[in-house]
């Protein structure tokens, strides 16, 4: 069963992880991190979140492959996912979108949208 309050973000720079996490957690959320897309299929297995928000370009597994391996797996199948892209490829974007990824934020974007998308999904 999903926790409603566990977000998944997995971004290989740490700062804006510790960045999206500190806002998440202020909102009452409880956040698990990964820093590649290996990491965050294990740990979506795992733990079971509400939400799981990757980077495109991770090492190890990038997101796109690690949201594939979410949405297709029976276990996590059910996981909404939002991507994370600096430069916003279109290209890209709809290979996420493609895979089953719900939405995607563009790096930077402003606290109050990206609280506006994970409240839209986890809510």
């Amino acid at each position: 069963m999903r926790i409603a309050n566990k977000i998944l973000i997995a971004d290989d720079d740490s700062e804006m992880l510790d960045t999206l996490a500190e806002l998440l957690e202020a909102e009452g959320y409880e956040v698990i991190q990964a820093e590649n897309g290996l990491e965050a299929v294990e740990s979506a297995k795992k733990e079971l979140p509400a939400l799981v928000m990757l980077d495109i370009h991770m090492p190890k597994m990038n997101g796109l492959k690690a949201c594939k391996e979410i949405k297709t797996d029976q276990v996590t199948k059910a996981i909404p996912v939002v991507m994370l892209t600096v430069e916003g490829s279109i290209s890209e974007i709809q290979e996420a979108m493609s895979y089953g990824a719900k939405t995607y934020i563009t790096k930077p974007s402003s606290k109050e949208e990206i609280l506006k998308v994970v409240k839209s999904i986890v809510s």
